[in-house]
């Protein structure tokens, strides 16, 4: 399986990388992107284990800590042999307001 990436993610982890050089550093913001790739990677091959997030308005869409960094979540649909990724967020926002499209 592989993985369709959304514009909005690439705009997530630019707005990610930009927080953490701020606040942690170049060390931990490129851990953080590293770990991001990893954890798509691994959902390309256990596209099923993320959360059903029946609480979003969304349907079908998943969640997926962060590897290492579990603060974040990775958003993403599995449809027709591949994974949609749509966001990259930390899981301490209001969830409720997310939104997958674009």
């Amino acid at each position: 399986m592989n993985a369709r990436v959304r514009p909005q993610f690439y705009l997530d982890v630019a707005e990610e990388i930009e927080w953490l050089l701020e606040n942690a550093g170049l060390e931990v913001a490129k851990a953080w992107h590293d770990a991001v790739w990893d954890t798509i990677l691994f959902l390309e091959r256990h596209p099923r284990l993320g959360r059903q997030r029946k609480d979003l308005k969304e349907p079908g869409i998943r969640s997926w800590r962060v590897n290492h960094f579990t603060r974040w979540l990775i958003f993403y649909r599995v449809e027709n042999n591949r994974i949609v990724v749509y966001r990259v967020r930390s899981g301490t926002m209001n969830l409720i307001v997310l939104k997958m499209k674009s």
